[in-house]
């Protein structure tokens, strides 16, 4: 199984994601397969897209993405995972964002 790499925030209570969660939730627990909730949503810029857990291929792309956040630099950190299920790239993404259904940090 290949690894990829996911942009997380962390707090005291664990890991969660930037923006979108899974029912409302936005904590992700590690080591367990969390299925990403199907629907349609928005990223601020008028692009609509079925969502997905966003990973990317390699930790130097995810450390270069990074850089583009500018608020809450100081609790977000890159974390190692695997992807299943079906896997699709984010098209209006300006840098190579897949999309996954399942998710497991490792």
């Amino acid at each position: 199984m290949k690894t990829y790499w996911k942009i997380a925030e962390r707090d005291d209570a664990g890991i969660k994601t930037l923006f979108h969660g899974v029912k409302g939730n936005r904590r992700i627990p590690k080591g367990e397969w969390v299925e990403s909730e199907r629907k349609w949503v928005n990223d601020g810029n008028s692009q609509s897209y079925w969502s997905g857990w966003h990973v990317l291929p390699s930790k130097r792309v995810a450390e270069a993405y990074l850089t583009r956040f500018k608020n809450r630099r100081d609790k977000l950190v890159i974390l190692r995972c695997n992807i299943k299920g079906n896997v699709w790239p984010k098209a209006h993404a300006n840098a190579p964002v897949l999309l996954a259904q399942f998710l497991k940090l490792i």
